[in-house]
């Protein structure tokens, strides 16, 4: 089944590109020091493939017979899915540090 126009595995990975893209460039935004380049070649590297292992379990689950409205729906979900788990892991672990003080 093709997913906007696009074969699964190049939807998957153009997913991927604009998830991790995005999610480093929030990390590079919101950042009040400067940043390391290897640290985050390494961190988008690893995002990579953590991200893979998101969007092809959901692009294969969707049946052949959606609109596009609810494939692009899936799409920009996958994507923003992508993008916000490193935020989210990252307040997860300043709630927790606040606590123990």
């Amino acid at each position: 089944m093709d997913i906007l126009g696009l074969e699964p595995i190049m939807a998957a990975i153009v997913i991927t590109v604009i998830g991790v893209g995005v999610q480093v460039g929030l990390g590079v935004l919101q950042s009040t020091e400067p940043f390391i380049v290897r640290k985050l070649v390494a961190s988008a590297i690893i995002s990579v493939f953590a991200a893979f292992a998101i969007v092809i379990p959901i692009l294969t689950a969707l049946p052949d017979d959606i609109d596009q409205l609810t494939q692009f729906s899936v799409f920009v979900g996958t994507i923003a899915s992508i993008a916000g788990i490193d935020q989210l892991v990252k307040n997860t672990g300043n709630v927790i540090l606040k606590k123990k003080k």
